[in-house]
């Protein structure tokens, strides 16, 4: 099915069956955690909350001339990776395209895309472009597995390298051969079309399962902007579990904006992420304050609150990975960016292990455009009719960009995952509710056979209420553990129970 172009349009997403079932248990990828990208130097290295970093590549630096490649940046980038301690994903772009290949494949001036090479467009579904992408692939193969440092790759993200890093689809006033002017030597292809792009993209996938697997995990790109997504071949290698594949998104949001996101949040993010079947890996879209290059991005609520909620997005989504903008890592010395990282250094890549994870929360949100909580081993169940907010409480406190609201007397109901239930039987734990402290009053929250208050002063400003369990006796029916209610309004954030 084709997607439909990027719009402002509305409309509304709702899954039902984003609530957790009972589980199978999945171990936790070993290099799950925060990884820096498109970090300047002097950023990273003293921040306890990542994981690892961002090795990356250009086609023009590596294939100065044909056939001639040169990987000593690799092993200089790896061998910095490892100093720190700490593992990376490596990936080979064509921002930068080697000029040989201006005098062997066809091309437009016309500039189809914002990340490419400044002198033209090439032809990349010409056999001469193929030839040259697959032969340096496998190159780039053999140098990631000869690199003294290889044990700290976690994978290759899987580049098409087609237009620029990112693009792929020609636009159709562009796609005449006409259109496209031959070097001396060659001929124009034949007209762009879905099936011309599928087959390439076919092509680059099985050349890098060829000369990657099984040694090296293939992060398959989840998705390409205004093509059928996700590929059907690559879902199939991520199902059949007899190859060391996974995803990776550099179209990480605080919520999905188009269609396209809406299918891949059904077909891939919730079914092989959450799951566990797959090990995926989230690049952000832009920075929390929007900015991607030479792009601006608009945001709706301030830069910590984006920041905060994208995170809670992916944690949502079952990343194991998560990929941070180093100007967003430049503000980790701030109390709300420094808080958002630790929780989610805490959480990614527990959503298939209930008994191990260090905890599960509910972040109760809803809008116009996306419904559902984000959730995280614990549902919130049917009942209560909660107000959906947006932007409320201070700016400069991170939780606010959604809340729901209780009103006064009625009581809404939460259920953990019943492997985690299970995992905490006769062990402490520590319930916490975040909430919006705007109005005079108490809430009570029950839970684990108790009864515990919290109370609200008008103070206008976010905060967790934090009840500590000594024994925990949640029931493992995958019921009502948690029931919350005020003798006033309560605008809720968070609901979580942590080991």
């Amino acid at each position: 099915m084709r997607l439909f172009r990027s719009c402002v349009c509305s409309f509304a997403i709702s899954f039902s069956f984003w609530a957790p079932a009972a589980r199978s248990e999945n171990t936790p990828d070993p290099n799950r955690g925060l990884y820096a990208i498109w970090v300047r130097p002097g950023v990273a290295e003293s921040l306890p909350f990542l994981k690892g970093g961002q090795v990356k590549l250009q086609w023009a630096q590596v294939e100065r001339t044909e056939g001639h490649y040169e990987f000593g940046d690799l092993d200089r980038q790896l061998e910095e990776v490892a100093h720190l301690g700490r593992v990376t994903t490596v990936q080979l772009n064509a921002n930068q395209i080697p000029a040989f290949l201006f005098d062997k494949v066809p091309s437009t001036k016309a500039m189809l895309n914002q990340e490419q090479d400044r002198r033209g467009t090439l032809q990349y579904w010409h056999p001469a472009y193929v030839k040259a992408y697959t032969n340096l692939i496998a190159q780039f193969a053999k140098a990631v597995k000869a690199s003294n440092y290889r044990s700290h790759v976690i994978g290759v993200r899987l580049n098409y390298n087609a237009l620029g890093t990112e693009g792929l689809v020609i636009p159709p006033e562009d796609r005449d051969p006409g259109k496209w002017t031959a070097p001396s030597g060659a001929t124009v292809g034949p007209a762009w079309t879905d099936q011309v792009a599928s087959a390439y993209l076919r092509t680059v996938l099985d050349e890098f399962i060829r000369d990657f697997n099984p040694e090296i995990r293939v992060f398959m790109r989840a998705g390409i902007f205004n093509f059928p997504s996700p590929d059907p071949e690559s879902l199939r290698l991520a199902g059949a579990g007899d190859h060391n594949v996974g995803f990776f998104t550099t179209g990480s949001e605080i919520e999905p904006r188009t269609p396209s996101m809406q299918e891949r949040y059904q077909k891939l993010f919730l079914p092989y992420c959450r799951s566990g079947k797959a090990v995926c890996y989230a690049e952000s879209m832009a920075d929390a304050a929007g900015v991607h290059g030479r792009l601006k991005d608009p945001r709706w609520c301030p830069p910590d609150q984006y920041n905060y909620w994208r995170l809670l997005a992916d944690l949502n989504l079952g990343f194991s990975m998560i990929g941070i903008y180093g100007s967003d890592l430049e503000q980790a010395g701030t109390p709300e960016y420094k808080a958002a990282f630790e929780f989610a250094a805490r959480y990614v890549g527990y959503q298939a292990s209930p008994s191990i994870a260090p905890g599960a929360w509910v972040a109760l949100r809803s809008d116009d455009l996306f419904k559902d909580d984000y959730t995280f081993l614990m549902r919130r169940l049917p009942g209560a009719e909660l107000k959906a907010e947006k932007k409320a409480g201070p700016d400069d406190q991170r939780f606010g960009a959604w809340a729901m609201t209780l009103a006064k007397g009625d009581e809404v109901k939460f259920g953990l995952d019943p492997v985690f239930a299970r995992s905490l039987a006769g062990k402490k734990a520590i319930l916490r509710v975040t909430y919006l402290d705007r109005n005079e009053g108490t809430f009570t929250v029950r839970a684990s056979g108790r009864e515990f208050h919290g109370k609200l002063g008008a103070s206008g400003r976010w905060k967790t209420a934090e009840f500590e369990i000594d024994k925990a006796a949640f029931t493992a029916d995958g019921g009502a553990q948690i029931a919350l209610r005020g003798d006033a309004d309560v605008t809720l954030h968070m609901v979580e129970v942590a080991r």
